[in-house]
């Protein structure tokens, strides 16, 4: 009777333990290593859904709300009826690498990710990755098995939930049209989270919201070619933002939009960066720490820098000799390293393009040249096009260009986030590193992380910039715009916005000229495009030119010191010993603003102002001196800015 009793008890122990570990097994937590972000991933009746949270004092407070999660394949779906089938141990990740260009020159990266593996009905896997870092979290899909049998994904239901009780700063997701989709339409500053796109393509990633007294940046990394880029629905009913495949018309029915892959098979990281105040979104490099790291073995000829440009202020100069001289000689006097030649290059009259790279040479300027990207996905049918589409034609090319010391190509006009798009931009970054030439993309998608893989990616546009002062509404409005691409686009990698401009194109320019100097610092790129002539920048004063002239753009350490995207940003960028400050306002109405620089912790330093002067074309230069616990003043026009440099004190 004892041992039947005993077995009995054993028998009811070892069911109340799986209970136990049964429920156990239906929710996984993990954490930042600072313990200060958690993801949980839930099978809730038998769906996978996620919530992101923010420890204050021992308290979870929700940053993203329960949201669904989920992969739909041609052959299967991942979406319902999973059971949980395996957990990995939670691995800690800590890594360091540098960066060629870039917020940061040498990155530490430290995270926590566990991998947990479902089956749906039909005994197929699925297996949803999620990882904390300091600085947010991200999680990927992963289909485990083995099989050279070809796969296609038909639809994600992934979703981010945000606290409706906000703000969002958000792009419209570009209609497809000659000329785009881009990534150029105008932010919305400010709108209620929840709001619908005004496109029925939906909105663009980064989307950056401000809510429950947290910021949040949600985009993507890690893309490769044998998946989409995403972007978000139009609707988001109560804060529910969900991924937005592209668009059907995209490449006018040369590619489809579904991926197709054999397995295993990695989808790009859903990416989610958090900071308490918005100097996360400017200093995190989360979208490279989730990157594939460099597949080049040698990046010592990729040299980041400056360039002339002479397209802007006419858009015929490329295709005359003539036209484009003055803009070497401009590049050369001002010690910039390069001049682009953009379209209508290979018909050029008065000259040749072999004898405007001779004189280049002679002038110790590298030139960089413009392509259309070609193709049938694109029906722009400026010069020369179908030279970077097709991979024998390409190869050619870049051959005969690498052979004359041509240092790097524009690529423009790719139209979709499509699958085979994307695997165009990759397959033109690994035959232009082989060729040693460095690349910049233009009418292109978002940074998705490639400049750390790919470090001849030196910038892409993906922004609406300087060109676009053809329109009096963006004209009006740039200056807003400006404060929030920093916080948006330029905070996921590079942007070549092509700043610094005095001049009139076709719509005059409503920013100070203070404003635009700064924006050499302020914008993040590695191929930093003056768009200016040679009369313009040798009108400023001696003190003007000087900062333009040395101004770098690759950064050791980048530092958010105030502002609120629409409104104010003002930052700080280290190169070697010196600091390079810079400030923009955002809004038509003065401000004085004083600021300390508590990352500065010792040393004296010397500090060199550009403020704005009594109107908005005039400049006055003020010069101090700093150390630490020092509180700065700066007075700004209406869509007024600054820039500095502090020099250290030799000791």
């Amino acid at each position: 009777m004892k041992t039947k009793n005993i077995i009995i008890l054993s028998l009811i122990l070892f069911s109340l333990c799986l209970t136990s570990c049964s429920k156990k097994q239906s929710a996984w937590e993990v954490w930042s290593p600072d313990k200060k972000i958690r993801i949980t991933l839930t099978l809730k009746d038998s769906k996978p859904e996620y919530k992101v949270e923010w420890m204050r004092n021992d308290t979870g407070i929700t940053v993203i709300e329960p949201s669904p999660l989920g992969i739909t394949r041609k052959d299967a779906a991942f979406t319902s009826n999973l059971s949980f089938a395996q957990q990995s141990e939670i691995k800690n990740i800590d890594d360091n690498y540098k960066m060629l260009v870039g917020k940061q020159s040498e990155i530490h990266y430290q995270a926590n990710e566990q991998t947990i593996t479902f089956r749906n009905a039909d005994n197929a896997r699925i297996q949803i990755i999620i990882r904390a870092c300091n600085d947010g979290v991200a999680f990927r899909y992963c289909f485990p098995e083995e099989s050279k049998n070809i796969y296609t994904v038909t639809g994600e239901s992934t979703g981010f939930k945000v606290p409706v009780n906000g703000k969002a700063w958000m792009a419209p997701y570009d209609k497809v049209q000659v000329w785009s989709p881009g990534y150029e339409t105008n932010y919305k500053d400010g709108i209620a989270i929840g709001t619908t796109s005004p496109n029925k393509q939906g909105w663009e990633f980064p989307a950056l919201f401000h809510t429950n007294n947290f910021w949040i940046l949600i985009t993507e990394a890690n893309l490769d070619s044998t998946f989409y880029g995403a972007h978000l629905e139009a609707i988001a009913d109560s804060g529910l933002y969900k991924i937005r495949l592209p668009e059907d018309e995209e490449t006018y029915g040369y590619a489809i939009k579904e991926p197709s892959n054999t397995l295993p098979w990695s989808t790009p990281w859903r990416t989610i960066i958090i900071g308490e105040t918005p100097a996360n979104m400017i200093e995190s490099n989360m979208v490279y720490n989730l990157s594939e790291p460099c597949k080049l073995n040698d990046i010592s000829w990729i040299k980041p820098g400056r360039a002339s440009w002479s397209w802007w202020l006419d858009h015929s100069s490329s295709g005359d000799y003539k036209k484009i001289v003055p803009f070497i000689d401009l590049a050369a006097d001002m010690g910039w390293e390069y001049s682009l030649v953009d379209a209508g290059w290979d018909v050029m009259k008065n000259g040749t393009i072999e004898k405007l790279n001779d004189y280049a040479k002679t002038k110790k300027v590298g030139l960089i040249l413009w392509y259309n990207s070609g193709g049938p996905h694109t029906k722009v049918d400026a010069t020369p096009r179908d030279r970077m589409f097709d991979p024998s034609v390409r190869e050619k090319e870049m051959e005969k260009i690498e052979k004359m010391g041509i240092k790097g190509i524009k690529v423009d006009f790719f139209q979709s986030d499509k699958p085979k798009i994307i695997g165009l931009y990759l397959d033109i970054l690994r035959d232009a590193a082989r060729h040693h030439l460095f690349v910049d993309f233009h009418g292109c998608t978002l940074p998705r992380g490639w400049s750390r893989t790919f470090p001849n990616l030196l910038s892409m546009e993906a922004v609406r910039g300087a060109e676009q002062y053809w329109d009096t509404s963006f004209a009006e409005n740039a200056h807003n715009y400006h404060t929030i691409y920093m916080y948006t686009r330029n905070a996921v990698g590079p942007m070549d916005y092509t700043p610094v401009g005095f001049s009139t194109s076709q719509v005059p320019h409503k920013t100070t000229n203070a404003h635009e100097i700064a924006l050499s610092i302020v914008f993040e790129s590695g191929l930093l495009h003056f768009i200016d002539n040679s009369k313009a920048y040798k009108a400023l004063p001696d003190y003007a030119q000087s900062l333009i002239k040395s101004v770098p753009v690759s950064w050791d350490e980048t530092k958010y010191i105030a502002g609120e995207p629409g409104k104010l940003i003002v930052i700080a960028r280290r190169k070697g010993n010196d600091w390079y400050l810079a400030g923009i306002n955002g809004e038509k109405i003065e401000k004085e603003i004083s600021f300390g620089l508590p990352f500065i912790k010792e040393g004296d330093f010397s500090v060199s102002f550009i403020c704005d002067g009594k109107d908005d074309k005039s400049l006055i230069h003020e010069q101090t001196g700093f150390k630490p616990g020092d509180t700065l003043k700066i007075k700004l026009l209406g869509r007024g800015g600054f820039s500095g440099i502090l020099k250290k004190k030799k000791e």
